[in-house]
């Protein structure tokens, strides 16, 4: 039997309250009219086919009452596997169905973008571009938006699945002014593919679940990132190349579907000026 303490260590993925984990990142030219600006992550969904979409619900209200400048979603949206496609394609059908109208409901005045993940490929990627620009997500595989707030600019990009989407190492910034940015990619060992030439600022990721399962003292068993050792599966990484956040996640894939010492993590993330907050 699992007392108290053990029932809040030991979580089934997808019914616990995600954490809200507030985060601020300080940029020395960002201009003092994006300072305050609210981004909400969130990653890995993983919904399968057989729950119904009550948990999102409460996961949209969370997000709707932080009243985000920006929402980012960062891949992986239902529950597939690489070498059953055609029972994965079923269940992602499934799956968006139930979460689209719960989706829809996200708002955020700068609006929706969002990358893909590796599952999104197992499943088909086309159908979930489709998907995510139905409920009004901008799909930034390879591609950079800019934001204006009068005269200051911020630059969101993302990138590609590096293992089964197409790799762009400049994630669509390979042209125009130097803006403050912000890179957003599915999988954390992204930072090692992005060019050196592409000013990055920070860059959210997600992919490893915080390692789902973190044994105290030990850490996570499992990471699947290179960059993430097993006190680092979740949170700032350091990177060299740029400030990395890696998220943990939402959800839980099979056939593992329950957090141990890793609660699911919805991100919020302030950006500041350095000018006005310096380090």
């Amino acid at each position: 039997m699992i007392g108290a303490g053990g029932a809040r260590l030991v979580q089934a993925a997808r019914w616990s309250p995600a954490e809200i984990v507030t985060r601020e990142l300080a940029i020395d030219d960002l201009g003092e009219e994006f300072d305050g600006y609210t981004i909400v992550a969130l990653s890995d969904f993983h919904h399968p086919p057989t729950l119904d979409a009550r948990w999102i619900s409460g996961l949209i209200d969370t997000v709707n009452a932080i009243d985000p400048d920006l929402v980012a979603l960062l891949g992986d949206y239902g529950m597939s596997f690489k070498h059953l496609p055609t029972m994965s394609r079923a269940w992602y059908r499934t799956a968006l169905a139930a979460m689209a109208p719960e989706c829809a409901r996200l708002a955020a005045r700068d609006g929706i973008v969002a990358v893909l993940g590796n599952h999104d490929y197992y499943a088909g990627a086309d159908e979930v571009r489709a998907w995510l620009r139905g409920f009004g997500a901008e799909v930034l595989a390879n591609h950079a938006r800019v934001f204006r707030r009068g005269h200051a600019c911020l630059r969101v990009a993302g990138m590609d699945d590096i293992v089964e989407g197409t790799v762009n190492p400049w994630a669509g910034c390979q042209s125009g002014p130097t803006h403050p940015t912000l890179v957003l990619s599915h999988n954390p060992d992204s930072v090692l593919h992005l060019a050196r030439d592409v000013r990055a600022d920070a860059m959210l990721a997600g992919h490893t679940h915080g390692g789902q399962v973190v044994l105290p003292w030990y850490g996570a068993p499992l990471r699947m990132a290179s960059v993430c050792g097993r006190q680092s599966a979740s949170g700032w990484v350091a990177q060299e190349r740029t400030a990395l956040y890696v998220m943990r996640g939402v959800g839980a894939q099979l056939p593992i579907p329950i957090r141990v010492n890793c609660p699911p993590e919805i991100l919020v993330l302030r950006l500041r000026s350095g000018r006005q907050h310096p380090a």
